[in-house]
């Protein structure tokens, strides 16, 4: 075979390819369609029997905010935490009080990062 015959050889492979690759988007794209349109089917639903039954009820909506009564609690601080990452809470509640009464928060920012790695 010559250079110009294997050229053209690969040229109709080619050309045959491409053929191919259209014909399956073509057939894929009228399965989906198929797929779609039956999906989509409705299917009717006869309700006359049931209608005959049906009695309005009236509902009243009471728009007004309700009141709420604040009760004394009792003087809290803090509440309590649910976890610490293994790090005790009375000395976590003692750092943050000093590094808030000292205007400090270097231990805080170390007490954090401490938490935030255990």
């Amino acid at each position: 075979m010559t250079y110009g015959q294997i050229i053209t050889l690969l040229f109709i492979l080619l050309i045959l390819y491409y053929a191919g690759l259209v014909t399956m988007d073509i057939m894929a794209d009228k399965r989906m369609k198929a797929s779609d349109e039956a999906k989509n089917e409705e299917a009717e639903i006869y309700i006359s029997g049931l209608a005959s039954g049906f009695e309005p009820v009236e509902i009243n909506r009471d728009n007004s905010r309700p009141t709420t009564v604040l009760q004394n609690m009792g003087a809290v601080r803090y509440k309590e935490p649910v976890m610490t990452n293994g790090y005790p809470v009375d000395s976590l509640i003692s750092k943050t009080k000093n590094a808030i009464e000292s205007g400090r928060y270097d231990d805080l920012d170390n007490l954090v990062y401490k938490c935030e790695a255990a």
